[in-house]
């Protein structure tokens, strides 16, 4: 009696515990993850792999599109997610509860034996690194695992399994069997296979447990022990598939613990008791076989080194799933190290005369990258650093090489330059983004001095004191002027002192004896102020103005410049030439252009200011005899121009012309108003 109302007070705390789990089956595929999210296989990828069932088929979801899948990483969704549909392979351990089924005579056991080579025909054996594993475990006396097969190596020994089917078939067994016993072994060699090859070969594997029990016996039923079951196989993500033996066309008495022991760990309980059944258990092997095929979620980390969450969601056509795991990542920031140049390397950079500079002295500088998390990779760019400065930088991995010259560092100098450098070489890991920063090695450099000639040290200094140069220059050069404006003006004053004397000298009375000297030709005023005078052309240049400090010939006219014009006497013949005057020069009544020689013929009148004068050759027909100076009116009669000479264009033109000489008063004109021709004042010298 107390046996029974144990028995009922079991059944009533499983069914308590199946009832969420039914629930749960509806809203929703199962969303299984198999071993953890492997972040050290191939960083800086994340690999989750993701194993979506159908709960009421137990086949594989497929199709699903990566935009139904999100992948949160301590709470930040992932971006950069890829997704692939691919068999990974199955993990399976048969369980064959012997107990009940194997006394002689018992068909079951056979039954449950031919049940097993049909799973394992459905298995894929190719030789591929993703082939399905079969383990087995029988269960005997008194909780005896025997037999019991570990895994395989891939491919599946398939013979292995069968021998032992063959050995169960040919022990009877009369007693009953701890059925708990076997599932606690199965899952052992699922969750910790003593073998660590076996273990890495099953880790991303779908794993589910087969058993084939007539239930639990009375003898073995303890409820804490089924809890404990049920959660190893839902902590590892392992489903339980059982197959309740009833004998043929009858009910299984005690399958209560098999469909809780299915239900509460995503997989499907089915009773195998005729032709129809037998089926139905073959069609759910078939459906078990899609499990080999498994979505895999990748997506790069950037987190260093360390344990971090992992949320992973899934929407299918019948509900969505989530799964929150953990992983662990690997990343840790590489080494730097300067492996050139060597370290207290001294370098000498030699001058050339010939080029006239250092001839190209470089140093090699390499680095080498040291993973310290055994995920090999280079950084974008190797910056190098002497003495703090950037000097240059690399992107050709895997030595990241760079040349410095030396050579253009230093200015020659004529004195030895020795300078020490320590150098460094940074950069940035290409996964996490830290720093990295190798240790420094130091170098001393020398430039040789130069070596100059006198004539180089000379151009030398000139271009070092140019500033000098051009401040001696600017003061001889002011110098120079002084000088010439001195001496200008010395000449001057000599000159007016000479004019002064000579016309003093010019009074001075010849002594009796001393011959006259020649005079060829000779200007006589025959118009204006002072008619009547003479001055005789006894000198190659006569100077014509209005004062006799600045002409030979003083006219002592208000309207002639000093000097007016001038006459030169050259192989008998004269010359005159206008001196740049302010009222012009004329020569029978038409105007000189200044500074421009033109021959004067014998008996020529010239005009300057108001006086008209006449070029008297000796012995010419024109000339007046000696000592009979003309008259005015005579003179006038016979040498002034005729109206129409008078009124000539070039006459008139050089009336209106600008004055060029200054206190020079101009000549009045009748097309000029008498205030206007006031204005024009110039300069005399």
């Amino acid at each position: 009696m107390r046996r029974l109302i144990g028995c009922l007070l079991c059944g009533i705390v499983c069914w308590t515990l199946a009832v969420p789990a039914l629930q749960a089956q509806v809203s929703g595929p199962l969303l299984f993850v198999q071993g953890s999210a492997d972040a050290t296989s191939a960083p800086p990828q994340v690999q989750t792999y993701v194993s979506l069932i159908d709960p009421t088929t137990a086949e594989s979801i497929p199709g699903i599109p990566a935009d139904q899948f999100q992948v949160w990483e301590v709470g930040t969704p992932m971006e950069d997610l890829s997704v692939e549909y691919l068999p990974v392979g199955l993990a399976v351990v048969v369980v064959v509860d012997r107990g009940g089924i194997s006394a002689p005579g018992d068909p079951r056991l056979r039954e449950a034996t031919d049940l097993v080579r049909e799973l394992l025909a459905r298995l894929s054996v190719t030789g591929a690194p993703n082939d399905d594993m079969v383990a087995i475990v029988g269960i005997g006396e008194k909780g005896v695992l025997s037999p019991m097969e570990n895994f395989t190596y891939n491919p599946v020994d398939i013979n292995m399994v069968l021998n032992a089917l063959v050995v169960m078939e040919g022990e009877p067994l009369r007693g009953v069997t701890p059925l708990y016993e076997g599932l606690d072994g199965a899952l052992s060699l699922l969750i910790a296979n003593p073998d660590a090859l076996i273990r890495k070969t099953i880790a991303h594997r779908r794993k589910i447990v087969i058993v084939f029990s007539d239930g639990v016996d009375r003898n073995f039923s303890n409820a804490a022990r089924e809890e404990d079951i049920i959660r190893k196989a839902n902590g590892a993500d392992i489903s339980i598939y059982t197959v309740g033996m009833a004998r043929w066309n009858r009910p299984l008495a005690d399958e209560g613990v098999l469909v809780r022991l299915a239900r509460q760990t995503g997989g499907i309980y089915q009773l195998h008791n005729n032709d129809a059944t037998h089926q139905q258990v073959l069609a759910l092997m078939d459906r078990l076989a899609t499990q080999r095929y498994q979505y895999i979620l990748t997506y790069p980390t950037r987190r260093p080194k360390g344990d971090y969450t992992l949320k992973v969601e899934a929407r299918t056509d019948i509900g969505s799933a989530e799964r929150t795991l953990s992983f662990s990542s690997v990343l840790e920031c590489p080494q730097i190290a300067l492996i050139a140049p060597s370290d207290g390397l001294a370098v000498t950079v030699p001058y050339s005369r010939e080029r006239r500079g250092f001839v190209p002295a470089t140093v090699s500088l390499q680095v080498q990258i040291n993973p310290t998390d055994g995920v090999l990779r280079f950084p974008r760019e190797v910056r190098y650093l002497a003495n703090g400065v950037l000097i240059g930088s690399s992107t050709v991995s895997p030595t990241f090489e760079f040349t410095w010259d030396l050579s253009t560092i230093v200015t020659a100098t004529e004195e030895l330059q020795t300078q020490g450098f320590t150098l460094v070489a940074t950069a940035e890991d290409a996964y996490l983004g830290e720093p990295m920063e190798s240790a420094p090695v130091n170098i001393r450099v020398t430039w040789e001095p130069i070596q100059y000639e006198p004539l180089e040290r000379v151009l030398l200094w000139a271009r070092t004191n140019w500033w000098l140069l051009s401040i001696w220059a600017l003061l001889t050069l002011g110098i120079l002027v002084l000088l010439v404006l001195l001496i200008r003006t010395r000449g001057e004053l000599a000159r007016r002192a000479i004019v002064s004397t000579t016309g003093v000298l010019r009074g001075i009375t010849r002594r009796l004896g001393m011959a006259p000297p020649h005079t060829p030709a000779k200007l006589v005023v025959v118009q204006g102020t002072g008619i009547g005078r003479e001055f005789p052309l006894n000198v190659p240049l006569v100077k014509v103005g209005r004062d006799p400090q600045f002409a030979d010939f003083a006219l002592y006219d208000d309207y002639v410049s000093n000097p007016h014009f001038s006459i030169q006497m050259e192989q008998g013949q004269c010359y005159i030439v206008d001196e740049g005057s302010t009222n012009r020069t004329f020569v029978n009544g038409a105007p000189l252009e200044p500074f421009q020689r033109v021959p004067l013929p014998p008996g020529a009148f010239i005009d300057a200011g108001q006086v008209r004068m006449q070029l008297i050759w000796e012995n010419h027909p024109w000339s007046v005899p000696e000592g009979a100076a003309p008259t005015p009116a005579a003179a006038d009669t016979a040498f002034r121009p005729s109206a129409e000479e008078n009124t000539h264009p070039l006459r008139e033109e050089a009336a209106q012309a600008p004055l060029v000489k200054g206190f020079t008063t101009p000549l009045p004109s009748a097309e000029r108003s008498e205030s206007a021709a006031q204005e024009e004042v110039g300069e005399t010298f």
